[in-house]
């Protein structure tokens, strides 16, 4: 619908800066189809804000058919103006005031004007100009501008490509002027891979790395630099033995470093020995030239202020006496994944790298999974404060009683006991991560957008730093995700009402009651058998859960005939694209999964 004169005000609450005086009139961009306004940079801008000025002009144009002009701050300007990141122009103004902290930004309506600025990395625009930075960049005015366009354009991206975009469309936009001073409430909000599996891909209308990259950026997905890894496999290579594939790596044999009793004789051993004193000095060694910018990390996943000190994937565990001596025996037969059974042996490592760090970089950290047999808090001892965390929980497997109680009780450890920085590593990743080839079985969608909700809003209530979700879940999912992470006072409830309302149109309703009643399948315990809900050990999905139990043929056909109430209501071209894509993705991968079950029976 056209609109001959448009106010927009955004359905996302706000969170005011506080800035007091006067309120400011309502900011005209476009008039009648022309502009009204110009946006002006610096002469040299930064990265984020020459991306943010050309996200800001291209949306405004789609909006209203009218193009902004872009200046930079050497030319006069008449009329009312855009400052977008810092420049002469917002200097003269005073702005920011208060230096930004980490990822803050600034929308701010003054009399004729119209400033949208945030932190910036200095790296200069140069060429590229509507590439989006890094994720681990300082784009504040990016943020900046994708905020001012949700919350006063009233424009949404549910996903990457133009079918996913929603937009207003009017000859005049005139917003409603209020002031806003925030970050995003997590410090880190990204996740991996960065290519979506299947059904997203599908949902996200096969989106190119081009335009996955502008949507992550535009969900500000992102983030402070941060990584915990598995941190050592770059030891073999300089100290086991010489690669031929890379020669000059190799240092000095040093097979004592390495775990006894993890491999046959004479064989590459699985894992590290973490009680060798020598190899603890290298840790270090390795980690103050890292900061020091001597070298790159000598290890995996080493980047801003984090050391990552992971040991390698798997279960292999050192024999050597020492270490022996430092295993919890109680866990021997423990049935989940995630439990102590090394704690004390892996974060004794640690701690002596975190001290040894300290005394020479006191405002760095080392880093490192709460994982598998080391997920727990160490019992005899604390975990030194320039250690950050990563607690790695199995976010959408809560519909197993007993795991959820797990994921509990370590993290519950770690929020009360750890002094550090903690973060969240999220499991998106299940069930799909077990039926990822073609020919591979077929799982019961993990739909879990109340699940994620709870969490992420505990998360936030506890200071928990940041979240990476591995794996991208679905769109759904992925969109509440990202508006929480953002601002975890949103409920979910209004942005999936939001979302399915402006994304399907006259299907929404069918297509709001298809997604919540596959969530409410998977996600709801009681729908399990009675030994998935009794039984404390760790549960996974498998294919007689995802089409004996879940997706039974009486829960097919309630869903396909919610399916078919949804082809048939929706009317404009985009949101039959939508409702087929939803068709392909998720509903025909579910009649095809129980197909596949069903022969094997």
């Amino acid at each position: 619908m056209i609109f001959p004169y448009f106010f927009v005000s955004g359905f996302l609450p706000l969170l005011p800066a506080g800035m007091g005086g006067a309120t400011p009139a309502p900011f005209c961009l476009v008039r009648d189809g022309k502009p009204d306004a110009t946006i002006v940079t610096a002469h040299e801008p930064t990265a984020a804000a020459m991306f943010a000025a050309v996200e800001l002009q291209e949306h405004v144009d789609k909006i209203t058919g009218a193009q902004l002009p872009i200046l930079d701050d050497r030319a006069a300007v008449e009329g009312p103006r855009i400052l977008v990141g810092s420049s002469k122009a917002t200097k003269e103004l005073g702005l920011p005031g208060e230096p930004f902290s980490l990822q803050e930004y600034l929308i701010r309506f003054l009399p004729e004007t119209l400033v949208l600025i945030g932190n910036d990395s200095p790296r200069p625009a140069a060429g590229g100009e509507g590439t989006p930075p890094p994720w681990d960049e300082e784009q504040g005015t990016s943020y900046a501008v994708h905020d001012f366009l949700e919350r006063f354009c009233d424009v949404r991206w549910y996903g990457p490509t133009e079918l996913e975009r929603i937009l207003p469309q009017t000859r005049t936009l005139v917003v409603t002027a209020r002031d806003i001073r925030r970050a995003p409430a997590m410090r880190l909000r990204v996740g991996a891979p960065r290519r979506p599996w299947f059904m997203a891909d599908i949902l996200w209308n096969r989106a190119s790395t081009a335009e996955l990259n502008l949507f992550w950026a535009r969900l500000r997905l992102g983030g402070e630099p941060y990584a915990a890894s598995h941190a050592f496999y770059t030891y073999y290579d300089r100290f086991w033995e010489r690669n031929p594939q890379d020669p000059e790596r190799f240092e000095a044999a040093h097979p004592e470093w390495f775990a006894v009793g993890t491999a046959p004789e004479g064989q590459r051993p699985l894992q590290m020995c973490f009680n060798q004193p020598e190899f603890v000095a290298q840790v270090v060694r390795d980690a103050r030239a890292f900061f020091d910018g001597e070298r790159d990390s000598g290890t995996i996943g080493a980047t801003g202020d984090y050391f990552s000190v992971g040991p390698q994937d798997g279960s292999a565990r050192c024999q050597c006496e020492t270490c022996l001596s430092q295993t919890n025996a109680k866990y021997r037969d423990y049935g989940q994944f995630s439990h102590g059974g090394v704690s004390d042996n892996i974060y004794a490592f640690v701690n002596n790298v975190a001290r040894e760090l300290k005394s020479s970089h006191p405002d760095k950290y080392v880093s490192i999974f709460a994982y598998s047999d080391y997920a727990y808090y160490p019992e005899p001892f604390e975990v030194e404060p320039n250690v950050s965390v990563e607690l790695c929980l199995h976010v959408r497997n809560w519909w197993a009683p007993s795991l959820e109680r797990n994921d509990m009780r370590f993290y519950r450890q770690w929020i009360e006991r750890h002094s550090g920085r903690i973060f969240v590593r999220a499991y998106y990743c299940f069930p799909q991560l077990w039926t990822m080839r073609e020919d591979e079985w077929r799982s019961f969608p993990g739909f879990s957008a109340h699940t994620l909700a709870r969490q992420i809003k505990m998360f936030s209530g506890d200071g928990i730093r940041g979240v990476f979700f591995d794996g991208t879940g679905e769109q759904v999912d992925l969109y509440v995700s990202a508006k929480l992470l953002d601002d975890p006072t949103l409920e979910v409830d209004a942005i999936l009402d939001e979302f399915f309302s402006r994304y399907y149109g006259a299907a929404a309703e069918p297509m709001r009651r298809l997604y919540l009643r596959i969530e409410e399948i998977f996600s709801t315990p009681d729908n399990y058998p009675a030994e998935v809900r009794e039984v404390d050990q760790h549960w996974h999905q498998d294919e007689d859960l995802a089409w004996g139990v879940l997706g039974t043929e009486e829960r097919l056909a309630e869903l396909g005939q919610i399916m078919e109430e949804a082809r048939q209501a929706a009317r404009t071209e985009e949101e039959k694209q939508r409702v087929a894509l939803f068709d392909e993705a998720v509903w025909e991968y579910m009649v095809e999964g129980r197909r596949r079950w069903m022969e094997k029976q």
